[in-house]
């Protein structure tokens, strides 16, 4: 394959390398995939390492950073987590119990559904939160220190496009639903 006139060669270069001359046209839509995938598992190596200081997974930062999202009383059902960070029910069961045990979450049953609870942050999560997410803002800006501004608010819009064109929508259960007020 030749080499790149924009600047060098990257792993997925390497990678095609390797693919037969017969499979050109499918090497677009190749390199997109593996240069999607390839950016995702380091922006994930990138969170993994920076939470880790505080004792986080990844799965606890998105619960912290999905509450804290919606705002005070930064109160969510489990399932609107789980609608919102994409993880199993029992990985959000799982995730709960071990914020709960850390002081950072508190489950309370919900008023009007006695199947339902809400989750909220504790002071201390709401503080941890802030913190986790500043942190990592600041991993990411450190990441794309070389890609322009403009070349990254390009390449986010057109990534929007292709992974609403596969029909990964926002889904309609992530409103935030609030509990009523007591009368």
């Amino acid at each position: 394959m030749p080499k790149p006139t924009n600047g060098g060669r990257d792993l997925v270069d390497l990678l095609n390398d390797d693919l037969p001359e017969t499979n050109m046209e499918l090497r677009p839509e190749y390199e997109l995939a593996q240069r999607a995938a390839r950016l995702g598992i380091l922006l994930e190596d990138a969170l993994t390492a920076c939470v880790a200081a505080w004792g986080l997974t990844k799965a606890d930062y998105a619960v912290l950073r999905a509450l804290r999202g919606v705002g005070a009383p930064y109160k969510l059902r489990p399932t609107d987590i789980k609608a919102r960070i994409l993880l199993t029910s029992g990985g959000v069961t799982n995730v709960l119990n071990r914020l709960e045990e850390s002081g950072l979450a508190e489950r309370e049953p919900c008023t009007t559904d006695g199947r339902s609870s809400w989750v909220r942050l504790t002071p201390n999560g709401v503080e941890l939160a802030e913190t986790t997410m500043r942190a990592f803002a600041a991993v990411q800006r450190d990441l794309f220190r070389a890609v322009p501004s403009d070349l990254a608010r390009d390449l986010a819009d057109k990534l929007r496009q292709v992974l609403i064109a596969f029909g990964d929508r926002e889904p309609e259960t992530v409103a935030v639903r609030r509990e009523p007020e007591p009368a």
